[in-house]
């Protein structure tokens, strides 16, 4: 794999975890003085705005998320990212599946939680029609593991003699 330079999280509306996951991929990288781009996006188009327990956990976070617009999975954006990082198994296997003429993109197609090393339990479920208390523990799983794997490509592109 290339240097990771950008970073593409999905999910299945781009409404509670993708975007969650795009703001908190700018924050850590932000912290960590890691240039790396973000976006998100979902498989179909289920609302024009972020999920209000996903703006609420960001918002109690501090980060800014104002400028989001959701966004359907498009051929461009699987090519112009380095990193797929899905929420679920059967995210990644479509994204293989539908876009397998592009190259690597077996290599740079992952469950957020199998990037991080994971080898079990490696969706991360939809809080859609869920409590308010499972919709924090997703975002709580979903902040963890972005946190862990925006420091796995510091360490993966320091590796490669760039930063």
């Amino acid at each position: 794999m290339k240097k990771i330079k950008r970073v593409l999280f999905i999910c299945l509306g781009n409404t509670a975890r993708s975007p969650a996951a795009e703001y908190l991929g700018r924050y850590y990288a932000n912290k960590l003085n890691i240039s790396l781009e973000f976006d998100s996006c979902g498989f179909l188009n289920a609302f024009g705005y972020i999920q209000q327990e996903s703006r609420n956990y960001l918002d109690l976070k501090g980060i800014n998320h104002s400028d989001f617009i959701p966004k359907i999975i498009s051929r461009k954006l699987i090519e112009m990212n380095d990193l797929i990082l899905t929420m679920e198994i059967s995210h990644s296997k479509e994204i293989k599946k539908n876009f397998n003429t592009i190259r690597d993109i077996e290599k740079k197609t992952f469950t957020l939680k199998e990037f991080n090393g994971e080898t079990q339990n490696l969706d991360i479920v939809d809080p859609y029609y869920t409590t308010n208390e499972t919709y924090r523990k997703v975002l709580i799983i979903i902040d963890e593991h972005v946190e862990k794997a925006i420091k796995k490509i510091l360490e993966f592109n320091k590796s490669l003699g760039v930063d």
